[in-house]
């Protein structure tokens, strides 16, 4: 499954509204695409730096953002989490932020990914960001290349508990992949056949924090 078919299906499983606000952090040329094809019509594309090719209309340091909580409908963040030094507090921020949602696609921590890690078939640290961009795209957008964060649902959990303990929260997962290190069919098929048995090992990772549902489930912490 390629990467932008990925994103759009998230977005429409998760933010069916195509009226509603939302901000999306750490935006780039693919968010406006998939965000204008989709036809959502109040979005707010935010990043800690403006370029010419992206043309944002927000800046955003993803660890404080200044705003006023439940600002925005949704919060989306697609592939920009594992670029902070401060990963779990980015994902709070966008939580106090948001009103209905949050949506964060990134990458799963799994077997498969540590074992891609070891024999330089993915990066532990995102060396090509930085040598695409020379003085940026690395951990908070520096020259240091950053440790790429991968999740499990396990670490979201107990975070969301950890931050706001009296609600019993909504929390919905969902896997692909994007094989980017071969373009061989049948590698491609041998990969597509071990996620059909084991999803958890797919790459593409989303996130969709229910706050409407929260909210309304007061945790009274009886069992």
């Amino acid at each position: 499954m390629d990467r932008e078919i990925f994103y759009q299906k998230q977005l429409d499983k998760f933010i069916k509204d195509k009226d509603a606000n939302i901000l999306v952090i750490g935006a780039g040329s693919l968010d406006k695409k998939v965000f204008k094809k989709l036809d959502y019509k109040n979005v707010t594309f935010s990043n800690l730096e403006n370029t010419i090719e992206n043309n944002l209309n927000f800046y955003v340091n993803m660890h404080e953002i200044q705003l006023a909580d439940n600002k925005f409908d949704y919060c989306v963040a697609h592939a920009c989490i594992h670029h902070s030094s401060k990963p779990h507090n980015a994902i709070l921020e966008f939580y106090r932020v948001s009103k209905k949602g949050i949506l964060i696609i990134e990458a799963r921590d799994s077997i498969l990914s540590r074992i891609a890690c070891k024999f330089n078939l993915s990066e532990e640290y995102e060396l090509s960001a930085v040598k695409k961009n020379v003085n940026t795209g690395g951990v908070d957008n520096s020259n240091i290349p950053n440790y790429v964060y991968r999740w499990t649902e396990r670490e979201i959990l107990k975070l969301i508990k950890s931050y706001k303990p009296e609600f019993k929260h909504r929390i919905l997962f969902d896997y692909g992949h994007n094989i980017k290190f071969s373009n061989s069919l049948i590698v491609k098929f041998i990969f597509a056949t071990l996620f059909f048995f084991f999803k958890k090992q797919q790459n593409l990772f989303s996130v969709y924090i229910d706050k409407e549902f929260s909210k309304n489930n007061y945790n009274d912490w009886i069992k």
